[in-house]
């Protein structure tokens, strides 16, 4: 199995690990599938109805991932768990190369192409799915047109099927390094549009969404201070989780208002509450703030070499 394996032909653990975390969704969805998770709920007997305390009677939730069964169209769960661990993976490899420089870890950089391709895997399983639950290739066709969130998450298919397509050695051959890392740089935007996608698609609740993105944020930040020469320094990482908190509590509020007209100010009001959650922004700065430290610490036991330390 070549593609485990380092230019050396040694097993390459990071390979191996990236490779049993891109089939860990693909485990997940079995099992659940198994247990039948994604079962159409049936209809409640007549003891159910209007009887005992609210929810008794509903459908439970499905197996691993505790989500319920959709109505009798089971698939639209399938697409949901599909696209929220394509979103997952693509934050993993896109924070690839922020951890092999704040932790020294070179190796790392062997998961990225595993990681890429299985998040591009699961976005082309998320687009077959729906397309068999349309039933009519005709029919989704009228929708991904007219259904603006639909259309952008076409567009974020097709940008990641490009990357697909070119993510083997043969291709930077053909292309050329220059060349090849332009295209590569579509992850970027491609990124962005699916989790717009994943925002529109949520409609109330956009608890994940909102954490996804505040992750972005704090991906896209790191890479701006590594342009600057900055993206080991531990104050520069502790502003960078304190911008990326406070712009994703900024993202929610926005979308809420421009969603449900709910007022911006309210919503800010209770990312400072923790009565009921923690709100995604406290989340990604607190992630950014451990990040830190613990970078920090690690460079501090190894740290870069002179050369990329200079330039870091």
């Amino acid at each position: 199995m070549p593609f485990l394996r380092e230019n050396s032909g040694k097993l390459s653990p990071e390979k191996i690990a990236a490779l049993l975390i891109v089939l860990l969704p693909f485990g997940l969805l079995l099992a659940q599938i198994l247990n039948g998770g994604f079962a159409t709920p049936e209809p409640p007997g007549l003891g159910d109805a209007g009887l005992g305390a609210p929810g008794l009677g509903a459908p439970s939730a499905g197996g691993l991932g505790g989500e319920a069964a959709l109505g009798a169209r089971p698939l639209i769960q399938v697409i949901h768990f599909v696209g929220d661990w394509a979103i997952r993976l693509l934050l993993l490899s896109l924070a690839v190369t922020p951890a092999r420089r704040l932790f020294n870890a070179p190796k790392l950089l062997l998961t990225r192409r595993t990681l890429g391709l299985g998040a591009a895997t699961l976005i082309g399983v998320h687009f077959v799915v729906y397309l068999v639950d349309v039933g009519n290739l005709a029919t989704a066709a009228s929708e991904i047109v007219l259904r603006i969130y639909l259309t952008i998450g076409f567009v974020a298919v097709l940008a990641f099927a490009a990357l697909s397509a070119t993510s083997w050695d043969g291709a930077i051959r053909r292309l050329g390094a220059t060349r090849w890392n332009r295209l590569h740089q579509l992850v970027y935007p491609a990124t962005a549009l699916a989790l717009l996608h994943f925002f529109m698609q949520q409609k109330l609740d956009v608890t994940q969404p909102v954490l996804m993105t505040g992750l972005f944020v704090w991906l896209m930040g790191w890479r701006v201070l590594q342009a600057y020469g900055r993206g080991t320094g531990f104050l520069s990482l502790l502003a960078l989780a304190a911008a990326s908190g406070i712009l994703t509590a900024l993202i929610e509020a926005g979308w809420y208002a421009a969603a449900t007209g709910i007022d911006p100010v309210r919503v800010l009001q209770a990312n400072l509450s923790f009565a009921y959650a923690v709100s995604p922004s406290w989340w990604v700065a607190g992630a950014g703030l451990g990040v830190a430290i613990l970078s920090h610490i690690a460079l501090r036991l190894r740290p870069l070499p002179v050369r990329r330390a200079a330039r870091a």
